[in-house]
């Protein structure tokens, strides 16, 4: 990635979400529009080696999930990573990769073309590592703290017994997120973990309305004004110019997920806009 795009945050400067985490970075970098890491975002993760099967659901759920404006969070990787990062895309909506390694160490190489497509489209590619770093096996099990951190919830579309997509989850329970699995065949290895979750109290995912309904969001096809009360004070919170979702937050006293639940709402139905790493309302 070009040095002179690349940019540094301090924790004050981080997303709502993830300033709530136990163990948050030190300092992120990034390169593109950081207000898709600030917008209400939801991770969707699996296997690197996944089937078609999972490629196509995390394709059609990221592209739907997308479309409403919300952020798709992943990590760059093979498999079920690239299809939510790429659904997203197809949707024309907003997509976070957050890297193992420094922005000038892509990984995997292949697809660095994919990354810069995240950019370009208003998206963003993250990393607690300075840019040379190159990543290691350790790093891998750390970033997937920040992939579930920066998000309302985690969805596991296909895990294996032994999967890093698990760490997500375990992390994102942690972090007091909602854990979310795709069910497959309960012959395939590749559900095996999904299952696992399911049992021990995950969402299950066949829809995006599963996900609206896990993470407490309504994703209306159109919204008319008429829904939106008039002392709505998440709307109220929101200025003409940019208004961050700690400014929101502090002025409302509502709970960071809240907030960022009701901003997709009005994003949704056209009463405020996202940019620059907060909110403004759109006129009317």
């Amino acid at each position: 990635m070009d040095a002179a795009s690349q940019e540094t945050l301090r924790p004050r400067d981080y997303p709502a979400l993830l300033k709530e985490i136990p163990d948050p970075p030190k300092r992120l970098w990034h390169v593109g529009d950081l207000a898709a890491a600030h917008a209400p975002a939801v991770a969707i993760v699996g296997s690197r080696r996944c089937s078609r099967y999972g490629r196509d659901m995390a394709f059609g759920l990221a592209e739907q999930v997308a479309g409403r404006g919300v952020t798709v969070v992943s990590g760059l990787a093979y498999g079920v990573d690239a299809a939510a990062h790429r659904g997203a895309l197809a949707a024309g909506g907003r997509t976070v990769a957050v890297m193992a390694g420094g922005l000038d160490r892509i990984y995997p190489a292949a697809h660095a073309s994919l990354a810069q497509q995240i950019v370009a489209a208003r998206g963003a590619l993250v990393t607690e590592y300075a840019p040379d770093v190159t990543p290691r096996k350790h790093h891998f099990p750390a970033r997937n703290r920040l992939v579930s951190g920066l998000c309302l919830g985690v969805v596991v579309v296909e895990a294996a017994s032994r999967s890093g997509s698990l760490i997500t989850a375990r992390m994102a329970l942690e972090q007091n997120r909602e854990v979310m699995a795709v069910p497959g065949m309960a012959t395939s290895a590749l559900s095996k973990g999904c299952h696992r979750l399911i049992r021990d109290g995950a969402a299950l995912i066949e829809t995006i309305e599963d996900i609206a309904g896990a993470i407490g969001l309504a994703w209306p096809e159109e919204a008319p004004e008429a829904a939106v009360e008039p002392d709505d004070p998440v709307l109220a919170a929101v200025g003409a110019e940019t208004t961050s979702a700690d400014a929101i937050v502090a002025d409302t006293g509502l709970a960071v997920d809240v907030v960022l639940s009701r901003l997709v709402e009005l994003e949704v139905a056209g009463f405020v806009t996202a940019s620059g790493g907060g909110y403004s309302r759109r006129p009317s």
